[in-house]
């Protein structure tokens, strides 16, 4: 059993690293060109950006936890008389599908509203971490691409949410 899990532990780092491209091939994604890549890589940015990026990561984390918190959590509390032994897996997996959705969604609306709300030497700062981190494509084609991902995601599987919901 702990051999399966050191081969899941070795592959998730590549995958990884590996996914960026994959969703650039994938969707067709066009790169931010070079006079923008060259501005942003040589500007330095002040320290506290790194709080900003990373308290928006966190706002995208947690509302999809929060969606799943509500569903698994909250909502079989909500029903009277419920049965938590036949019926409380059916809102753990709504949970964990709508999670994932959330992050899709959720964090589309949430990317928009971060990026319209930044000032321009923030985007930069933005850019300049998609780029260190793999993902060398403009903020606004990310939040498009979230969306396709996003209602291609419960299109796929609204068949599994409406198995769940019945």
């Amino acid at each position: 059993m702990s051999f399966h899990y050191s081969v899941i532990g070795a592959l998730v780092p590549t995958l990884i690293k590996k996914l960026p491209e994959i969703l650039k091939r994938v969707f067709k994604l066009q790169l931010i060109d070079e006079a923008i890549k060259a501005r942003v890589l040589s500007k330095a940015y002040p320290q506290y950006y790194k709080i900003g990026y990373a308290l928006w990561l966190i706002c995208i984390f947690s509302s999809g936890f929060a969606v799943f918190g509500y569903i698994a959590f909250y909502l079989p509390v909500s029903f009277l008389n419920f049965d938590y032994g036949s019926e409380y897996w059916k809102f753990i997996f709504l949970g964990l599908i709508n999670m994932l959705g959330a992050w899709f969604i959720i964090g589309a609306i949430l990317d928009q509203l971060f990026w319209s709300l930044s000032s321009e030497n923030f985007r930069d700062y933005v850019r300049h971490r998609n780029i260190k981190e793999g993902m060398d494509v403009d903020a606004p084609l990310q939040i498009k691409t979230l969306w396709k991902i996003g209602v291609g995601y419960y299109i796929l599987f609204s068949p599994v949410l409406y198995f769940l919901l019945r």
